[in-house]
């Protein structure tokens, strides 16, 4: 069966493929360090109006408290101890304060996400609009809400 749209999102959780097949859609993925999935949701399942929702990656809350975390053992070290800001421990923890700012601002935009919910209102579909893809998320979205009234005898 020939797809009629796909749609890739790359975020820094993981990645997603969406395939949008004439009675379902496929989603394939992976999540960073963990695991890979493959799934397939029948489009006749789906309500076709979506919801949308703004928030930010909970990895930008991490990032922020290995900062925090960091630079306060960081200050303990030098200002409790008397140690020397050069040696060994003070910088290895100011290095790593820098690595959680740093993964902080990486992940601190927040992120919108397209959510389809099934007959129960339970949302069983999300697709991530990325700022530089938003037009190829926006086609598939228009797509798989089109495809979901043909599954649906709507249309």
């Amino acid at each position: 069966m020939d797809p009629i749209a796909t749609y890739s999102e790359v975020r820094f959780e993981g990645s997603r493929t969406f395939t949008l097949l004439a009675d379902r859609v496929v989603v394939r993925g992976r999540q960073t360090f963990q695991s890979e999935f493959e799934t397939s949701i029948a489009l006749k399942t789906l309500d076709r109006k979506p919801d949308k929702i703004r928030f930010r990656s909970p990895i930008s809350h991490a990032g922020l408290l290995i900062a925090v975390v960091a630079f306060v053992a960081c200050s303990i070290l030098v200002s409790g101890f008397h140690m020397s800001f050069a040696t060994f421990p003070p910088l290895l923890l100011a290095c790593i304060g820098v690595s959680g700012i740093m993964l902080m601002l990486a992940t601190y935009r927040k992120v919108e996400f397209v959510r389809f919910k099934n007959d129960s209102g339970i949302v069983v579909l999300d697709i991530a609009r990325s700022a530089k893809k938003a037009t190829l998320a926006d086609s598939f979205i228009d797509a798989l809400t089109t495809q979901i009234a043909v599954a649906r005898g709507e249309a």
